[in-house]
């Protein structure tokens, strides 16, 4: 079974919890071509800065896949990927399930109202067995 336990879902929400504080800026090259049977779809495609876009994972493999409410954002830049700073936010700690063919519940993303139009990609889970990054990309567009 695909599945993510209780405790690393816990990790996640608090690792999530303080993201946005930290000054560090990372870049990530992980293709987010869907792969592993996972994948994620960012409803709209296309948003302005301030919007919520849902991200849901879309699971064609044959076992339960459980996810959370955390996620990060980054922007495409240069070809690859750099994690966007998000102000500090509660996360539940809630397990989203998405079963086998079907697409789970969707996690709110909130947009900062002082986003540069570009690609994004919203990931909600990292270092996923034969996914790597799980995550969806989407437009940024003039507000």
């Amino acid at each position: 079974m695909i599945a993510i336990g209780a405790p690393l879902l816990a990790a996640l929400a608090l690792l999530a919890a303080g993201c946005g504080d930290d000054e560090t800026t990372t870049v990530s090259s992980t293709p987010t071509a869907p792969s592993g049977g996972l994948s994620v779809r960012v409803e709209p495609p296309s948003s302005a800065p301030g919007a919520t876009v849902m991200a849901s994972v879309r699971n064609d493999t044959g076992e339960q896949f459980t996810y959370g409410a955390a996620y990060e954002l980054e922007r495409e830049v240069d070809g690859g990927f750099e994690q966007v700073d998000l102000p500090s936010r509660p996360v539940i700690e809630i397990a989203y399930v998405a079963p086998p063919g079907e697409i789970g519940p969707p996690v709110e993303v909130e947009l900062p109202a002082d986003l540069e139009p570009g690609t994004y990609r919203v990931v909600l889970l990292r270092d996923v067995p034969e996914v790597g990054d799980l995550a969806g990309e989407f437009e940024v567009t003039d507000g």
